[in-house]
């Protein structure tokens, strides 16, 4: 597997270098001439064994575990990292304490959410065999269906054909109510006359 030399920038100019393997020193535009040393765990692929033990004196170690050969170094803090220790996540590789200090920052590693489709739909069945309370459970259960379909689901992928009930139930729970409020007005109206 051919490693592509990664980017480095002058520390004078900033533009940005390529390493050559060679260890040939590189100019840069501005006249700086550097040489960059590159260590073999950075050449190697990953498909080293799951903390494979140093081979020779010249070799990389781990940061965590000084005696085992690293296969590469984190994106984040540069750290030396063996395969036990090498984490993929998302479109870079990090050790152990960047993916500690990313789980503080994102949502990658969410181990729990609301079903709102779930709670919507019981909701909405509850309130069918409490008819009376249904005029203040259904337009929460409506809130909670919309909810639902814009809110990431469940951690395991389902349909959302829960969701979609509870919204079909409450509308027609809406729509009895609306029914029955204009019943009674008009009836009360024909009463008076």
């Amino acid at each position: 597997m051919a490693i592509q030399p990664p980017l480095t920038h002058c520390h004078v100019c900033l533009a940005p270098l390529r390493w050559e393997a060679s260890g040939e020193p590189v100019r840069c535009h501005c006249g700086l001439e550097a040489t960059i040393f590159v260590y073999p765990a950075l050449q190697r692929s990953s498909s080293a064994g799951a903390g494979e033990a140093i081979q020779s004196e010249g070799e990389s170690a781990c940061f965590a575990h000084p005696g085992k050969r690293a296969v590469g170094a984190c994106d984040k803090c540069g750290r030396f990292m063996c395969a036990l220790c090498r984490i993929e996540w998302g479109d870079s590789v990090l050790c152990p304490a960047c993916v500690g200090a990313a789980e503080k920052r994102t949502d990658l590693l969410v181990r729990s959410r609301t079903m709102y489709d779930t709670m919507a739909l019981a909701v909405a069945s509850f309130s069918l065999l409490l008819f009376y309370l249904s005029i203040f459970t259904t337009p929460f259960s409506l809130w909670l269906a919309i909810r639902s379909l814009r809110k990431p689901g469940s951690l395991t992928p389902r349909p959302r054909w829960r969701a979609w009930l509870a919204i079909f139930l409450s509308l027609a729970q809406l729509i009895g109510w609306t029914w029955l409020i204009v019943y009674a007005v008009l009836r009360a109206g024909a009463r008076r006359v």
